[in-house]
């Protein structure tokens, strides 16, 4: 029977003024031997963090970076990188997210081509604190693929899509999420205009009812349904801020409708 070949992979990574992150975030790639190469697509930061990011090359990991105004869309930003990787299999993170010690080993002995696609768990830190329950307690994200397979849909959240088999595994991404709750009020805000406009390009409307109620069904479903009570009061500003997203996705979308008249 002949040996499978370990694959190399790819880092994506999305960078804007993520000198922070990068100095205390990436001390795990020492450790992680299987990633050949990284690819940063950054949206002309003005900090150092292209400078920090080559830095992460080593002897048997090269780093290339590119460029790219984001212009509202995660998605086409991340499909940008993948037509400038080399390899096939790409994993792809966030500045403020690490892989765990376990999904590091995973990664290392990563070997079988049986599946294209590998999802794994989520573990917020949000305000210096982990949560255990709530908003993404029980998901699980498509983060390791092989880039013939699929391709990147939604200017905010986006999502790899593809018609192969998605693999649920045990491992877990770390997420920084929010040191502060400013930064948590600023991402939302950025996100919320970019969502919005998706939805109004793609005529989707709303009205009274959904602004006050889509909002409060979001607190329930977090804070009640998903127990994010049980992880006290990082818990409930959590389900606040998730609230108010959606609140804002919904408000902001029917301002535009009413910028016509």
């Amino acid at each position: 029977m002949s040996q499978l070949i370990k694959p190399q992979l790819s880092l994506l990574l999305l960078t804007k003024n993520e000198a922070k992150n990068i100095e205390k975030n990436f001390d795990w790639l020492k450790q992680c031997k299987s990633i050949k190469e990284i690819i940063i697509v950054d949206d002309n930061s003005t900090d150092n963090t292209l400078s920090l990011c080559q830095k992460l090359a080593s002897k048997n990991r090269r780093v290339y970076t590119f460029i790219n105004e984001l212009n509202n869309d995660f998605s086409a930003q991340r499909n940008f990188g993948i037509s400038k990787s080399n390899y096939n299999w790409i994993l792809w993170l966030d500045a403020d997210e690490k892989p765990s010690k376990k999904l590091i080993s995973f990664l290392n002995h990563f070997d079988t081509h049986q599946y294209k696609n590998y999802a794994f768990k989520r573990q917020d830190i949000f305000l210096k604190h982990k949560l255990k329950y709530g908003e993404t307690a029980y998901l699980s994200f498509n983060r390791l693929f092989n880039k013939k397979y699929g391709k990147f849909i939604g200017q905010v959240h986006e999502n790899w899509e593809t018609k192969k088999t998605v693999k649920n595994t045990k491992y877990t991404i770390i997420h920084y999420s929010h040191p502060t709750i400013k930064s948590c009020i600023q991402k939302i805000n950025l996100y919320s205009d970019i969502r919005s406009k998706e939805m109004y390009q793609q005529n989707e409307t709303t009205n009274m009812f959904e602004i006050i109620f889509y909002p409060i069904g979001k607190f329930l479903q977090n804070y009640f349904f998903r127990l994010g009570f049980l992880d006290g009061t990082p818990g409930i500003i959590m389900a606040l801020c998730m609230s108010f997203h959606v609140f804002l996705n919904k408000a902001k979308l029917w301002h535009l409708y009413r910028q016509q008249f």
